[in-house]
Parts: structure tokens; C-alpha cells; sequence
């Protein structure tokens, strides 16, 4: 923890921290080993029009760590959903330099760190508006299934494999750069398909039929972007184009981070959701800091309207989502002082209280001109490489040497010292937070004994609601919150096996979330008011 960023490169910040070693809050182990190509799941390849396609990830793990209940994060690499080099990007990959790097320093800590490559593949250069989001949705849709079958992988490895990489199933992270960035923020608070279709803009439903170069309707007017006849439910399910996936367990996580990307849209993310930890930098030209649209980098093509990284902060710390991370005891990290006080700064987006904004670390770069702005200063190649391994795919050494080029307009200050900086900085932001959720008593899953054994129902309900639980689990307190967050009732000091709540016509309509404390962890669940 030597190095930290500000508005300017600054080092040595972290001279004053404590010498005592602590997993997940220090680099307790000085070696990494990985182990590549580890097959976590199969799945329809859109590219080859091929099934069964192997999808694959790379371990990282700490030499000489005996510990057998460790956490895990899932590093997504950047990439525009699209395969490297072909994107018109020197990134694109788990093979980044970025990302190797960062799953490294996690597993420094203690972490056992999984850097999956997803499948993507979409049609940004499409006449068709339409074509152009829905194809997008569908690789961003298809992005966030693969990581939740590499989620249910690693659950099913220890419940039925004998553990091999020493994983607490309950501590799961998601963490990605970029694209990465969006698949995480979509992760943790995409869980409905109701939330698509009820957008009230509509802007993920086709407004035209678009119909592909075989003649076949690719999206029809009026109807959902995504049919989950064809790509799968939102659990990652059925869908004739769509390979299930070790059955039987959760896709659930216990926090989710973006370095860059955007949250798809504003209504998904509701109270009971994982907490959200982001990186950003404000002057980002194609993922927005706090609303926008999206662009395409290569062809300046609009997408989609995205809320940013201070929009899903604020709405995460407004819901409460947010309170996990921190405990009785203020931060006075370096890292922390240097985000309040960029999130206090004099930017046009900025000039935040940093209470509201907690988890929020924004990145202040230098300005360059338009269309170039420094959106990844973590990220970092090598022009050698770039040409050589680009050279074969865009059409030879002439277009590769163009496309390294291209890529410093928009990074002109791009060094590994750099890059290395920023992710110093991302993970001395993100150590005391993680620890402070790992080693709480917060249950994603709420144990799978306390979740199978709790029921709320009717649901929908009209009238009341019944809390009941088995195998002699006391409930001791249910709250009830509508999904802007606002607590609606409360029934405490309870000590029961079952509880009836009256009064739930009195409800407007609507979803709600329903979160009962036991003598022996929490549930939370869903309910719909009619």
C-alpha cells in the first residue's frame, strides 16, 4: 500500500498504516500461483452458432495459504463485448494486463481470485438503433448468466467436490473493469425480468421489427429485447438457446464493484441488494459518471441511455444497501481521505458530501480532447504485443500499428507504473470495506438452513401476510420496506415460530421487501402487493 490517487498521482500516502496483518485488509502473502483454462460451465457460442462451447477461467490463488474457508472474487475483464483486437481495443480479455495484476493483488490478500472470459458478441455497427440495443442487451444479458454459472460452479465445488480452492460459498464477490463494470452493477441488482419490461421509457423493447441478413426477425416491434424462451430465464435457466448449469444452487454474492462501466438502468436496484463499491473517472466520454448515453468507441454510435457510478452509489447508500460496509468506526485510511476529498472537489460533477456517496471513489484525469477521454487509467498494453497479436485479425501489421495508436489518444499518459498506481489505489479503497463485510455476520444466502426453512406468503398478497419458520428457528423482528427504501412497518421483539402481519391492504400496490431476523441469521424475500 504505497502508492495513491488523487487528482494527481501521490506516493507514499500509505506509510502510516498499522504493521499488524490482517486477511483481506493486507497482503499477507508475498507469492501468487494460477492455474489457467479451468472449465466452470458450457453454453451456446453466438459466434460459431455452435453449443456446448467450454466456458473457462483462471485461478488465482496465495502460495502457502492453508486456509480452507477463504473468500472469492470474480475479476471481469473490459473489452465492449466484443473479442480483443477486433473491438478496435488493446483489451478485451482475462488475459489483460490489468486483470491479472488485480486478481494477483486479491490474492495477496487472501482472496481466491477466479478471471473468467465471457462470451460477448453484438453488432455495434448496425444502421438499426434497435438492433444495436438489443443486440447489446443480449451479450450484456448472456455476460451476466456465464458469471452466474461460474458463481453456482464454485457453490457446487464445495458442496460436491471436496472444496478444491478453499472457498466460503457465503463470501463471493464480483468485481470487473469496464464491460466488466456493467456486468457487475447488472449482477447485483437485475434480478427481475419485470424490471426490463416495466421501464417506463420502454427502451428495452424494440420500437421496429429488425431482421437479420437471412431474412430471420431478429427483434420484434412493441415486444422485450430478451425472450427467455430463446436466452434463458433471469437465473440463468432454460432458454433453447441457453445450457443449464449446475442446478440446485444460488447465484447470490455479497457485494459487487465496477472499475468504469454503468448500471443499466436506474429502476433495477432496490433495498436487499448487494452493497456497490465504484471507481470512475467523472470525465468519462462512453460510460457516464452520472447519466448519459452509452457510445460506441469505435464508430461514436449511440446505444443506450445508462445511469453512471455516482447515480448507483447514491441510490445504493440511499437504500441502505450500503450499511454493511461500514462499521461503528469511521475510515481514515489514506485511500478513504483521498476519495471524500475528490468526491468534495470543484469538478462540474462532483463537489459531493462524501456521507452520501460512500463506497464512491471518483478518478480525476487530466483533459484531453473530445472524443479521447481517459476512462481506464488502471489499464495498460505493451505496443509490441498489441501489434504483433493484433496484426492477424484487422488485417495486418499496418492496421494494428493504427489500432495502438488510436488507443494512446485516449490514454496519452498510459504507463504499467501507472496503471499499477490506480489498481494500488482500487484495492487499498476496496481492503477495509471487504473486510469489513467478510468478516461481519452478513449472510448472503441467509444460510442455505435458515432460507429453506423460512416462508412468506400469500404472495401476492391483498390482505396479510404470514412469517412462518421451521425447525424451531425464532423470528425475532420483520420489516417491511417499499422499493424506494422507505421502511413501511416494523414488528419487533417477536420470539415466534410464526407471525401473522395485518393491515397489508393498506399497501399501495407494488413490490416489497420483506426482511425477518431470526436467532439464527437473516431473510430477506420479495412480496407484490396487489
Amino acid at each position: 500500500m504505497k502508492k495513491l490517487l488523487l487528482s494527481l498521482l501521490v506516493i507514499g500516502l500509505g506509510a502510516g498504516f498499522s504493521s499488524a496483518q490482517d486477511r483481506y485488509l493486507d497482503e499477507i502473502f508475498p507469492s501468487v500461483t494460477s492455474t489457467g483454462d479451468v472449465t466452470f460451465g458450457e453454453n451456446f457460442n453466438f459466434f460459431s452458432g455452435a453449443d456446448g462451447f467450454p466456458l473457462k477461467t483462471n485461478v488465482y490463488e496465495p502460495v502457502g495459504d492453508t486456509e480452507t474457508n477463504r473468500a472469492a472474487v470474480i475479476v471481469l475483464h473490459t473489452g465492449n463485448f466484443l473479442p480483443k483486437y477486433l473491438n478496435g481495443s488493446p483489451t478485451g480479455n482475462n488475459g489483460d494486463s490489468s486483470i491479472v495484476v488485480s486478481s494477483e493483488l486479491f490474492a495477496k490478500r487472501g482472496y481466491v481470485a477466479f478471471a473468467p472470459n465471457y462470451r460477448g458478441g453484438w453488432r455495434p455497427t448496425s444502421a438499426s438503433p434497435d438492433d444495436r440495443r438489443g443486440s447489446l442487451l443480449s451479450a450484456v444479458y448472456r455476460a451476466i448468466n456465464d458469471v452466474k454459472t461460474l458463481v453456482r460452479f464454485i457453490k457446487k465445488s464445495v458442496a460436491e467436490d471436496g472444496n478444491p480452492y478453499g472457498i466460503n460459498p457465503d463470501r463471493i464477490i464480483v468485481y470487473g473493469h469496464g464491460s466488466g463494470g456493467y456486468i457487475s452493477l447488472a449482477y447485483g441488482s437485475l434480478d427481475r425480468i419485470e424490471e426490463l419490461e416495466q421501464e417506463i421509457s420502454g427502451k428495452w423493447l424494440s420500437t421496429t421489427d429488425v431482421v437479420g441478413a437471412n431474412g430471420d426477425t431478429l427483434f420484434f416491434a412493441n415486444e422485450l429485447f430478451l425472450d427467455a424462451d430463446i436466452v434463458g430465464g433471469i437465473d440463468g435457466f432454460g432458454g433453447s438457446f441457453n445450457q443449464d448449469n449446475w442446478p440446485g444452487y444460488s447465484n447470490d454474492v455479497v457485494a459487487c464493484v465496477n472499475a468504469g462501466g454503468a448500471l443499466g438502468d436506474s429502476a433495477w436496484m432496490e433495498v436487499g441488494e448487494p452493497p456497490v463499491i465504484s471507481f470512475h473517472c467523472p470525465d468519462d466520454g462512453f460510460a457516464p459518471f452520472t447519466q448519459g448515453l452509452v457510445i460506441v468507441p469505435t464508430t461514436g454510435e449511440v446505444v443506450v441511455d445508462v445511469v453512471g457510478s455516482r447515480w448507483a452509489s447514491e441510490k445504493a447508500n440511499e437504500l441502505g444497501n450500503n450499511d454493511v460496509l461500514y462499521g461503528q468506526t469511521p475510515y481514515n485510511d489514506p485511500y478513504t481521505i483521498a476519495a471524500d476529498a475528490a468526491l468534495a472537489s470543484s469538478h462540474p460533477f462532483l463537489n459531493l458530501a462524501p456521507s452520501e456517496y460512500k463506497g464512491l471513489f471518483p478518478f480525476r484525469r487530466p483533459t484531453i480532447q473530445f472524443p479521447y477521454q481517459e476512462s481506464s487509467p488502471w489499464d495498460w498494453w505493451d505496443e509490441q504485443v498489441v501489434v504483433t497479436n493484433a496484426a492477424p485479425l484487422v488485417g495486418g501489421a499496418a492496421q494494428a500499428q493504427g489500432l495502438y495508436n488510436q488507443s494512446i489518444q485516449g490514454s496519452p499518459s498510459m504507463t504499467p507504473a501507472l496503471g499499477r498506481a490506480y489498481l494500488d489505489s482500487i484495492h487499498g479503497f476496496l481492503a477495509p470495506r471487504l473486510h469489513a463485510l467478510i468478516t461481519s455476520d452478513v449472510s448472503v444466502e441467509e444460510t442455505d438452513f435458515v432460507n429453506s426453512n423460512m416462508f412468506v406468503y400469500p404472495n401476492p398478497a391483498n390482505d396479510y401476510l404470514v412469517v412462518k419458520s421451521n425447525e424451531g428457528i425464532r423470528i425475532t423482528d420483520v420489516e417491511i420496506y417499499d422499493m424506494t427504501g422507505k421502511l413501511v412497518r416494523t414488528e419487533n421483539g417477536l420470539n415466534k415460530l410464526s407471525h401473522q402481519i395485518n393491515g397489508i391492504d393498506q399497501f399501495p400496490a407494488g413490490l416489497y421487501l420483506v426482511k425477518v431476523t431470526t436467532d439464527q441469521g437473516l431473510v430477506t424475500r420479495k412480496v407484490f402487493v396487489d
